[in-house]
C-alpha cells in the first residue's frame, strides 16, 4: 500500500480521503466504527463501517497504522494480552474476583473476542456467590478458548501454562 506522497505503481490505488479519515477516526481518535464512518461523511455509517472494515485496501492500511503505533509506543496486542492474563491470575489468587473478571473481560476485548457491545449483564459481583463468580469467569474463558489464535512470537516458542479456573478455586479453598 503506497503511503501519502509515494509514487503509485500502475494499477495500484491509494485510499480515498474519506476512507483515510475513517481509519484516522477509528484508530487515532478511538471512535466506534459507526461514529468514525459518520464523521468521515458516509451517508449510511452503520453499513459503510462494516464495508470499510472488510475492504482489502482499508484492512491493509489499518494493519500498517497498527504496526506504526506498535513501533511508536512499544505496545503490542500480544504483550497486552499476556499482561492482562497475569493481572487476572494475580487478582484471582488474592481473592479480588471483581478485578479478575474485569481483567479477563478486557483481555477478551483486546483479542476481539468480545466486541464493543456488552455480552455480559452488569451485575454487582458483591451480590454473587463464589460459585457464581467462578462460573461466570469460566464461561469467559471457555468462550475464548476455541476462538483464540496463538500469537506467541516465533523467537519465544514456550507456551504459557494453562490452568483451568477450577484449579484456582481448589487451591484457594485449601
Amino acid at each position: 500500500m503506497p503511503k501519502v506522497g509515494e509514487q503509485i505503481a500502475k494499477g495500484e490505488k491509494r485510499l480515498t480521503p474519506p476512507q483515510q479519515k475513517f481509519l484516522d477516526n477509528y484508530i487515532h481518535k478511538d471512535m466506534t466504527q459507526t461514529a468514525a464512518a459518520r464523521d468521515a461523511g458516509y451517508k449510511n455509517p452503520n453499513v459503510s463501517a462494516v464495508q470499510l472494515l472488510n475492504h482489502a485496501r482499508v484492512k491493509e492500511r489499518m494493519e500498517e497504522m497498527r504496526l506504526e503505533l506498535e513501533a511508536k509506543y512499544g505496545v503490542s496486542v500480544t504483550k497486552s494480552v499476556r499482561d492482562m492474563q497475569r493481572l487476572r491470575d494475580e487478582a484471582w489468587q488474592e481473592g479480588n474476583f471483581s478485578a479478575a473478571i474485569k481483567a479477563e473481560e478486557l483481555r477478551l476485548k483486546v483479542t476481539g473476542l468480545i466486541v464493543a457491545r456488552s455480552h455480559v449483564t452488569h451485575e454487582h459481583v458483591d451480590n454473587l456467590s463464589r460459585e457464581q463468580i467462578v462460573e461466570q469467569l469460566q464461561e469467559f474463558m471457555d468462550r475464548a478458548k476455541n476462538r483464540m489464535v496463538d500469537v506467541t512470537p516465533a523467537e519465544n516458542p514456550a507456551e504459557p501454562e494453562h490452568i483451568p479456573i477450577t484449579e484456582y478455586n481448589q487451591e484457594a479453598a485449601e
